[in-house]
């Protein structure tokens, strides 16, 4: 605030003439005149009310933790006789007496009146400020002026909770170590997590259990590869005979064959690991039924290892097939707008070298070029990885004692020493107790190990430390979240991670629970209970909902639970009838638009599309619960139909001619309807949008505009308009409403008012068109493919530091991002204060026509300013 005060700030009312102007901004709970006073170097303690009181008898926190901040004296009393330590303790201001206490100020001083500090939050039932004091070292001996103990004058106002803490405190004579285990101390809180993606039968398995092996089982192991050496190809003849069987599969099939004992789910388990130590280590199947949830398990972290398996078996070809769709899988499921810092570390394992021809060196490193070139090949294809690491590791995942296996284990244990910095001064007593605790824990509800967020902070006070306070449960928690030692979810606790990965979802999600699960994904509670008898099912399905598995429906009173993963039924006749009068007329309306992940990435979506349907019938719900009965969803294996009340939509999941999967979205409504229409579309493509952003969050989407006039004709192969010949005919365009695209298939043309508008132009004051929105809008995964492009230096120059100049920004501005960001184009991107339309051209003129396809293809087309209801 630059201003100077108002005249009104000058004088004072009559009944507090000597209250100064900060005085007076303190108790109005003026932010910003309370911070220019302090800046301009006022007296912060002047009068018997100083300002740091009056704030805090306004309950303003803020102006407080300022007030503090800048220097105001904490350890003088008001005109009342009360200390800043009383007044936050009487109102339970949580934060402002963490922060004095963190100050060092008394916590044993009384009022004028005789009381404590902690009396006073016993008397007025803040128990979370007592935790506070006690945990700040107050004496809970401590008397008032009549000599009553606080526990008694918590039992005098009700408060029986703040009693028994004292009381138990009092009783152990614990208070001091448990007020110990609360602070950090020096020891880092580290523990790898290893995670391992792959087809089925690529060996995932096989490499846990030799990380694991000690001598003897090292040697075991060992016997056992050399016996399935002996079926190694005895000539080149041989070998190209199975590789060109090989060749003939789809080398995207996730199926495992009749013989192979694919892993169920996510096998996690805690591994002592030699020469790396405590790791936790999550195995993920390769079947694809299991995908769906494999979004909740692949968080970013900076302590994780993703170990990627190929077998060497597969011709190459398919070797980098199969790569490349796991790094887009898991790229997919990574926020796209991280430091790359935060992604952690991935890795690819070369497997069955010891089913082909390549040589070992003196030292035991297997040589295979094969290998080394899948790497090089998935580099180029995929630019854009973060941390992924320019060496392959080719093992024989059967030989534990192997070089491959040092290898892999020095690089575990340089990332380990790596991370080690991080999370110094991040271990305390409470870990350290609560890790031993969860032992116990587990087997108290082994049946069901899956608490409340609630009942474990219960439990953990009672069983482990009374002084935690809600902040240090909710650290804690995100400590053993990151750990692997329990995963949180909503209101959720489940403290035995193995058990919801493999023995919960594991089982639920396998081949023979789809093949005997009801037909309609609809179960009741009883049902479900009938099906899957290993827990209580209401519990369970409580967690399911957590992780947006089924959805919980209000049927005519009876409770039932959709589960889309389930749902096999077939879509029925007449759904999109092409005689309906209603939607048969010259002038009906139609629309629509197909979403395809870009060119080269293959089978992302199918494990998406149970959550979109997820999302349409908790939307249709909650239109029920606003008495929007006019709402109507129908839904069947891949697909959804949702009617309101004369509009009419398809959503489904359809593949092309060339294997590339697309969601379709349909939208069809009678006569002067096509306002109604643009908005229900865009309605349905903010929900489709949030089950994407919600399972897919660094997903690179591709918006393809389909034929109106085809729809309307409903032709079973509509033209498909691709975003960039939308996006390039709008920059060419002096307008955007007289942009006319050519159809082939018609060899007519069509306007963007009737591809998108619905042939209304009312609606253009709505809409903001994509190359006029900032290069903000843009979304995270476009930018970091950028990066990926536009950060190596290029021969001609022709990267971030040219596109910078280009887009007006001075040398200053240019070092400044030089310096700022590991991605020089992230910051470029985020400072850069130019159009969306305007980056695309100065890619063009800087010939990076690479770069400026990725923009066309997945910018967004346009914008809806005001979002309206339908």
């Amino acid at each position: 605030m630059n201003t100077p005060l108002s005249r009104g700030c000058s004088y004072s009312p009559r009944e507090s003439f000597e209250y100064t102007a900060l005085q007076f901004a303190a108790r109005r709970g003026s932010l910003e005149q309370v911070r220019y006073l302090i800046e301009s170097g006022i007296d912060l303690d002047t009068g018997p009310d100083p300002a740091l009181h009056l704030a805090l008898r306004k309950q303003n926190a803020v102006i407080a933790h300022l007030l503090l901040h800048a220097g105001a004296d904490f350890e003088i009393k008001d005109s009342h006789g009360d200390y800043p330590i009383h007044i936050a303790c009487t109102l339970g201001l949580l934060d402002v007496v963490h922060a004095l206490c963190a100050l060092g100020c008394s916590v044993e001083v009384l009022t004028s009146k005789g009381l404590s500090p902690l009396h006073l939050a016993a008397k007025n039932g803040h128990i979370h400020v007592v935790r506070c004091l006690c945990a700040a070292g107050c004496n809970v001996e401590v008397r008032n002026s009549d000599n009553i103990r606080a526990d008694i004058t918590a039992l005098k106002y009700g408060h029986n909770n703040i009693a028994e803490l004292l009381d138990r405190l009092r009783a152990t004579g614990q208070r001091d170590t448990l007020a110990r285990q609360l602070v950090p101390t020096s020891k880092p809180a580290l523990r790898l997590s290893l995670r391992l993606l792959g087809h089925c039968g690529v060996g995932k398995t096989s490499l846990v259990k030799s990380l694991g092996a000690g001598l003897f089982s090292s040697l075991f192991r060992r016997s056992s590869s050399l016996q399935s050496n002996k079926s190694r190809p005895s000539s080149p003849i041989n070998t190209q005979i199975e590789m060109d069987v090989t060749s003939r599969q789809n080398s995207l099939s996730f199926e495992s064959s009749g013989n192979y004992q694919s892993t169920n789910g996510i096998h996690v388990q805690n591994m002592d690991i030699s020469s790396v130590g405590d790791t936790t280590v999550w195995e993920f199947s390769g079947q694809e039924n299991y995908f769906p949830i494999y979004h909740h398990f692949l968080w970013p972290s900076p302590h994780s290892l993703t170990l990627i398996l190929f077998s060497l078996e597969e011709p190459p070809s398919i070797q980098v097939q199969q790569v490349c769709f796991w790094l887009n899988f898991l790229l997919a499921r990574q926020p796209a707008d991280l430091p790359s810092s935060e992604y952690g570390q991935i890795m690819l394992i070369a497997t069955h070298v010891d089913m082909t021809r390549a040589v070992k060196t003196q030292n035991g490193e297997w040589i295979c070029p094969d290998a080394q070139k899948t790497l090089e090949t998935v580099g180029k294809l995929i630019p854009h990885v973060p941390n992924l690491m320019l060496n392959v590791i080719i093992m024989d995942t059967n030989v534990p004692a192997s070089y491959a296996f040092k290898q892999l284990k020095s690089t575990m244990a340089e990332l380990k020493q790596e991370c080690l910095q991080q999370t110094v001064g991040t271990w305390t007593g409470l870990l350290e107790s609560t890790l031993t605790w969860l032992i116990s824990l587990q087997k108290d509800y082994e049946q069901f190990p899956v608490l409340s967020r609630s009942t474990f902070s219960e439990l953990l006070r009672s069983q482990v430390n009374i002084l935690a306070s809600d902040l240090h449960i909710q650290e804690l928690l995100q400590q053993l979240h990151s750990m692997g030692e329990v995963f949180c979810i909503q209101d959720l606790i489940v403290i035995s991670v193995s058990w919801l990965g493999n023995q919960l979802l594991g089982e639920l999600f396998s081949v023979d629970f789809f093949l005997h699960a009801r037909v309609t994904g609809v179960y009741t509670t009883e049902d479900f209970q009938a099906s899957f008898n290993q827990c209580d099912a209401l519990g369970a399905l409580d967690l399911l909902e957590a992780l947006d598995i089924c959805v919980q429906c209000d049927m005519d009173g009876e409770i039932e639970y959709e589960f889309p993963v389930y749902n096999h039924t077939e879509r029925i006749e007449g759904l999109w009838d092409s005689e309906d009068p209603r939607y048969s007329t010259k002038d009906a309306q139609y629309g629509g638009i197909r979403l395809y992940t870009p060119p080269g990435t293959y089978r992302l979506l199918k494990s998406v599309f149970p959550h979109i349907q997820i999302e349409l019938r908790r939307a249709t719900l909650a239109n029920y619960s606003n008495n929007d009965s006019d709402t109507d969803l129908y839904q069947w294996h891949l697909g959804s139909k949702l009617c309101n009340t004369e509009l009419e939509s398809l959503i489904t999941l359809e593949e092309d001619e060339a294997t590339s999967q697309y969601i379709e979205i349909k939208i069809r409504g009678p006569n002067n309807s096509s306002q109604y229409c643009f908005y229900f579309f865009e309605q349905i493509m903010r929900t489709v949008n949030q089950a994407l952003m919600r399972v897919c969050p660094g997903l690179l989407v591709e918006k393809h505009i389909l034929s109106t006039s085809e729809l309307k004709i409903h032709s079973e192969m509509p033209f498909c308009y691709q975003p960039n010949v939308i996006t390039t005919a709008m920059l060419e365009a002096e307008s955007t409403l007289d942009v006319a695209l050519y159809n082939s298939n018609s060899d007519g043309q069509e306007t963007i008012v009737q591809l998108i508008m619905f042939n209304d132009l009312e609606l253009a004051g709505n809409i903001q068109w994509g190359c006029a929105l900032k290069v903000q809008d843009l979304s995270p995964p476009i930018k970091l493919k950028l990066c990926g492009l536009l950060d190596p230096p290029e021969p001609h120059g022709r990267d971030w530091c040219l596109l910078a100049l280009k887009l007006g920004l001075c040398q200053d501005k240019i070092a400044a991002l030089d310096s700022q960001h590991s991605s020089h184009t992230m910051r470029l991107l985020t400072t850069a204060d130019c159009s969306i339309g305007a980056l695309i051209t100065s890619l063009h003129e800087l010939d990076r026509l690479d770069a400026a396809e990725v923009v066309l293809r997945s910018a967004p087309i346009f914008k809806v300013i005001e979002h309206v209801s339908v």
